[in-house]
């Protein structure tokens, strides 16, 4: 006898299986997400970090925090020259 037969069987855990994986992977990609969409200087360099180093917690946090606070890309300015 299995030690799981005396357990009741819910037809719905895997779609809350599913659901927990979908969860966890729009948390994982979270500072991706606010990186592009805040169009941050380093948004490579955010993503390739948060997808080595972002399974550690630390890795993520570091992401997210520089996600949100950093700042925007720069856009060169035009150089004013009085010569045409």
């Amino acid at each position: 006898m299995s030690a799981l037969a005396g357990l009741p069987y819910d037809a719905n855990m895997p779609a809350i299986v599913w659901s927990m994986y979908l969860v966890a992977a729009a948390l994982y990609c979270t500072p991706i997400l606010i990186a592009f969409a805040r169009d941050v200087e380093y948004k490579w360099g955010l993503y390739v970090g948060n997808l080595l180093l972002g399974w550690t917690g630390i890795g993520w946090a570091y992401a997210l925090y520089y996600a949100v606070f950093a700042d925007k890309e720069r856009v060169p300015q035009p150089r004013l020259s009085l010569v045409r």
